[in-house]
């Protein structure tokens, strides 16, 4: 029998999107991650994340995460539309990967979206089901891309979550 560990990533992130026509003109973004469990460490324990810059396409070292024994993951994200402006629609995925002696990708299709979202069909493992890694360092490193359609604006908050358990 397994023993079950939660260790959880509470990325709390505000994106401010505002747009001219089709497409993102600018954006003020700001989060704070923390994770903590037997077994998993993240460095620092709290974090600034500038989505932004994420969602620019540009990959970004946001933490060190070391797992002393073999661990299972699940990357969750959730967002929410604190306020908006005009017609407006906003969709974007992400992307998490960990850099070590192994390296895993999870894609975060419709992570962001504030209308209809459409993604492949299938199980993201890592994201739609746990995904084991080995034990080892790793380099947390996030990515995204973020599109708007129409005109306005939207406040939008996403909360990206680690789970871990063995």
């Amino acid at each position: 029998m397994k023993s079950l560990f939660l260790a959880t990533v509470m990325a709390a992130v505000t994106i401010l999107l505002i747009t001219a026509g089709v497409g993102v003109v600018g954006s003020g973004i700001r989060g704070v991650a923390k994770i903590s469990a037997e077994g998993v460490e993240m460095e620092p324990a709290e974090l600034q994340l500038d989505v932004a810059e994420l969602c620019s396409g540009k990959e970004v070292r946001v933490a060190a995460v070391k797992a002393e024994k073999p661990v299972e993951i699940q990357l969750m994200a959730e967002a929410k539309t604190r306020a908006a402006g005009g017609n407006i629609s906003v969709v974007g995925g992400l992307r998490a990967r960990l850099a070590g002696e192994r390296e895993y990708i999870i894609d975060m299709p419709c992570a962001i979206a504030t209308g209809p979202c459409y993604r492949v069909m299938m199980v993201i493992p890592g994201y739609d089901a746990p995904l084991e890694i080995a034990p080892g360092r790793y380099d947390l490193l996030l990515s995204g891309a973020c599109t708007a359609e129409g005109k306005g604006w939207a406040e939008l908050e996403v909360n990206i979550v680690l789970k871990a358990r063995r």
